[in-house]
């Protein structure tokens, strides 16, 4: 596993993330629905809870869905934008592109359901010549970087109680609260050559 950091530090990638973010940015659809989140945890709980809540297993859960409130009210507005285009005669749905001769650099972001993800190609005549991927689970699930400092799913087990140690279902509870998904984060290397390693599951 690789350890991606953010200005030298580890980040964790995903909905609380994104929706801490929204709320730094005073995201009106975030903040909206985070509000109301709290609001009704406080009222059940029968006592104020605040944003550090937020900081735990829960609240990773609390900001999936957070999430999914924000995306579908913004489903609703792309799917008015795409009847009112096509209502106008604009029915291209495809691009065909175009590679230009010789060797191509391209990356590119997306903000994907666990969190931020990105791929990187070398195109070469119309060819891949490399291609990568820093996946969300990437960002969470790394281990200590050369700094000796822990990575999201560590710092978060951190202190953790355990009830019963033959049966750790509190670290499961944590590390599902990520949603973690590290089939194509994992990147084996054999250091003497520096090549990596295929594994074939049978």
């Amino acid at each position: 596993m690789k350890s991606p950091t953010f200005y030298g530090k580890p980040a964790q990638v995903g909905p609380l993330a994104r929706v801490l973010n929204g709320l730094a940015a005073k995201h009106e659809p975030t903040t909206k629905y985070a509000t109301a989140a709290l609001d009704t945890v406080s009222a059940l709980a029968k006592t104020k809870i605040g944003l550090d809540a937020m900081h735990s297993t829960i609240g990773r859960h609390a900001a999936r869905a957070i999430t999914c409130c924000v995306n579908v009210d913004l489903l609703a507005d792309q799917w008015t934008a795409l009847l009112t285009n096509m209502g106008k005669g604009d029915m291209s749905t495809f691009n065909p592109p175009v590679f230009p001769k010789g060797e191509s650099l391209g990356v590119g972001f997306h903000e994907a359901p666990r969190g931020v993800l990105s791929h990187w190609v070398v195109i070469d005549d119309g060819k891949i010549k490399n291609y990568q991927c820093v996946v969300p689970s990437t960002w969470n699930a790394c281990p200590r970087n050369e700094k000796d400092e822990p990575g999201p799913y560590e710092a978060s087990l951190l202190n953790t109680p355990i009830a019963d140690a033959e049966k750790p279902l509190e670290v499961l509870r944590t590390i599902h609260s990520f949603d973690p998904c590290i089939a194509c984060a994992i990147h084996l290397v054999e250091p003497a050559s520096a090549t990596a390693i295929s594994v074939t599951a049978v």
